[in-house]
């Protein structure tokens, strides 16, 4: 039986990571109750090239060793960081994208949303799609526009987009996201304080004021 597997993370989509994140996640809990630790990762290198192809696991089970061997040196990439080019416009399921870099332009229901997807950092992995529906501007009249009331619709366009555009989409972005974060906490810090010297001020006047009377 022939089976295509990919040979670089250009031709793993990011639901095919998002499945086998899920089961090295998994592995790794049930490994530490197996008693066979040998048997058990052979199981997971069979889901693996299951997930990563689309074939049946009882046709995974059924391959020879050598074939089986063959096919995890293939995958030996996944070792690998995943490298590609901050792409801005793509098209994905015949529907065409821009995506916002600039943390400082997207709206509040963006940020919030944002917020919300991030709140977990165990699930962030599972979550990239829904991350990235919240910068993904889809062209309507050939004007990229975002409207937050498809989200769902877009998020399951990002699940097919390769990880060489989804990793370095996603890295970008939340660097830029999480500098803006920080700058607002330190505008809100200085502003915060210069309130509160305001209102000292105003205090000490209003204690001028009442001459000698108590609060």
């Amino acid at each position: 039986m022939k089976i295509n597997v990919p040979t670089s993370w250009a031709s793993v989509t990011l639901r095919e990571y998002q499945a086998i994140t899920a089961l090295f996640k998994e592995s790794e809990e049930k490994g530490k109750e197996a008693k066979n630790k040998e048997l058990h990762d052979y199981h997971t290198e069979c889901a693996l090239i299951s997930a990563l192809t689309g074939e049946d696991m009882d046709e995974i089970l059924s391959l020879h060793r050598g074939a089986h061997n063959s096919i995890m040196n293939e995958l030996s990439f996944l070792s690998e960081p995943i490298v590609g080019k901050v792409r801005t416009r793509t098209k994905v399921n015949k529907q065409r994208y821009y995506f916002e870099k600039n943390a400082r332009k997207i709206n509040g229901g963006q940020w919030v949303t944002i917020m919300h997807f991030l709140e977990d950092d165990s699930k962030i992995d599972e979550n990239l799609h829904n991350l990235l529906a919240c910068f993904a501007y889809r062209y309507e009249w050939l004007r990229a526009k975002y409207n937050g009331k498809i989200h769902e619709s877009i998020a399951a366009d990002m699940l097919d987009l390769p990880m060489t555009t989804v990793k370095p989409l996603t890295d970008f972005f939340l660097h830029d996201w999480l500098k803006s974060v920080k700058n607002m906490a330190v505008y809100l810090e200085t502003k915060g304080k210069m309130l509160k010297r305001q209102a000292e001020r105003q205090l000490a006047r209003s204690n001028q004021d009442t001459d000698g009377s108590t609060q």
